[in-house]
C-alpha cells in the first residue's frame, strides 16, 4: 500500500506540475522584455487569432516558451553547464580564450554581393559628385583578434573580401584599419560585436593621418562612463564567469549642436547607461541622420558620413575637427547619399562601416 501510494503521489505530481506552470504563465503580468537576452518577448497582446490557420498554435507555444518562470536564471545555468562541458559556440557566438566573445561569422554567412555592390554604389557617388571619398572597413573582432578565437573557428576570409570591395572603389581612399586594430584586444568589447571607443580612437588617428592633419585629442583624454556594459553577445551567453566591459567617452564639448532627424539630442545619452543597450550612451542610438555642428572646429569643412552603429563612437573625435558632420543611416532613412550631400554642401564624403555590414 505504501509503495502504491507514493506512485499516485508521483503521478499526480507529474499532471499538476504543468497545470501549476500554465496557471502562472497566464495570471501573472507578462514580461516584455528579457534583459539577459535583450529582446522583447511574446504576451498576450501579441498572440494570433488565427485558430485554424495554425498560427495561434505557433503563437501560443512562443509565448509559453517566453514567459516561462524563471527563464532567465535557467537561460544562465543552460550557459553555465555549456561552459563546464568545454563547448565554445552558443547562441551564434564563440566563446574565446578569456571567455571572450566574438560573433559567429562563418563565409557562408557573408552577403559578398551585396557589400561588392555597395561599394560601387559610393564609388559612382563620389565619380558623381566631384567629391573625395574615405573609406573606412571595420574588421570584425574575430578577425582583430584571430588569436583569441576557439581553435578551428570558422570566420570569413577578411583579406579576400577587402581586395574585392577595394577593386571596386577606385575612386575612394582606402584607410587599412586591420594593421591598426590586429592583436589589440582593448580595441574591441569582451561581450559586443562593437569596438570600444580605443578602438575608435585607433581609428581616428589612421584617419587624421590620411588627412595629414594632427589628432585634436589624445588617448589620455578618454574617461570611463560605465563598467558594467554586457553587449549583444553577452545576451547570447550569459554566464557570471564572463566579465563586464568598460565605456569610454571624450568629455561632453558643450559648444556643439546636435539634431537627430531634426530633433535636438546630446552626442552623448547618460539614461542610456541605465539600460541594457549601453552602447547607446553614443547618441541614444542608430537614427536617419544626425547633424553635428562646431563654431570652433579645426575647419569649415562639411563632412557626408555614411555609417552603422560603428561610426556612433568614432563620431565625437571626427567633430573636432569639422565645421559640420552629417551621419546618414540609410538603414533609417530615404534621404539619397547624392542628394543629401548637394543640400548640405558637403566637401568630403566617408563611409565608415563594419566590412561585412551593407544597408
Amino acid at each position: 500500500m505504501k509503495r502504491l501510494t507514493v506512485s499516485k503521489t508521483v503521478i499526480a505530481g507529474f499532471l499538476l506540475l504543468p497545470l501549476l506552470l500554465l496557471t502562472v504563465i497566464l495570471f501573472r503580468p507578462d514580461q516584455a522584455v528579457s534583459a539577459i537576452e535583450n529582446r522583447t518577448l511574446t504576451t498576450k497582446d501579441n498572440l494570433d487569432t488565427d485558430i485554424l490557420g495554425g498560427d495561434f498554435q505557433n503563437s501560443l507555444e512562443q509565448y509559453l516558451c517566453d514567459q516561462f518562470p524563471l527563464r532567465g536564471r535557467i537561460k544562465q545555468a543552460e550557459t553555465e553547464g555549456k561552459l563546464l562541458l568545454g563547448v565554445r559556440e552558443s547562441g551564434g557566438a564563440y566563446i574565446g580564450r578569456d571567455f571572450r566573445l566574438f560573433q559567429k561569422l562563418p563565409a557562408s554567412e557573408i552577403d559578398r554581393a551585396a557589400c561588392q555592390k555597395y561599394a560601387r554604389k559610393v564609388n559612382r557617388l563620389s565619380e558623381k559628385t566631384g567629391l573625395p571619398l574615405y573609406v573606412m572597413y571595420v574588421p570584425s573582432s574575430g578577425i582583430a583578434l584571430a588569436d583569441l578565437l576557439p581553435q578551428g573557428a570558422p570566420m570569413y576570409h577578411y583579406e579576400d573580401l577587402y581586395a574585392a570591395l577595394s577593386a571596386q572603389l577606385p575612386a575612394a581612399e582606402i584607410i587599412d584599419l586591420l594593421p591598426v586594430l590586429s592583436g589589440q584586444k582593448d580595441c574591441y568589447f569582451a561581450t559586443d560585436h562593437h569596438w570600444t571607443t580605443l578602438g575608435a580612437y585607433c581609428a581616428y588617428q589612421a584617419w587624421c593621418e590620411a588627412h595629414g592633419i594632427q589628432p585634436s585629442v589624445s588617448e589620455s583624454d578618454l574617461t570611463p562612463v560605465t563598467h558594467s556594459f554586457q553587449g549583444t553577445l553577452y545576451s547570447r551567453v550569459p554566464s557570471g564567469r564572463i566579465p563586464c566591459d568598460t565605456i569610454c567617452a571624450l568629455p561632453p564639448d558643450m559648444g556643439l549642436t546636435v539634431e537627430a532627424d531634426g530633433r535636438e539630442i546630446d552626442l552623448y545619452d547618460p539614461a542610456a547607461l541605465k539600460t541594457k543597450d549601453k552602447y547607446n550612451y553614443f547618441q541614444g542610438g542608430n537614427h536617419g541622420t544626425v547633424t553635428v555642428t562646431n563654431p570652433h572646429a579645426a575647419s569649415d569643412k562639411t563632412l557626408l558620413l555614411l555609417k552603422d552603429s560603428f561610426a556612433n563612437s568614432l563620431l565625437p573625435f571626427l567633430a573636432k575637427d569639422y565645421h559640420k558632420i552629417v551621419m546618414l543611416d540609410e538603414r533609417y532613412t530615404f534621404w539619397q547619399p547624392s542628394e543629401l550631400a548637394e543640400v548640405i554642401g558637403a566637401d568630403e564624403i566617408a563611409v565608415v562601416r563594419e566590412i561585412i555590414s551593407v544597408p
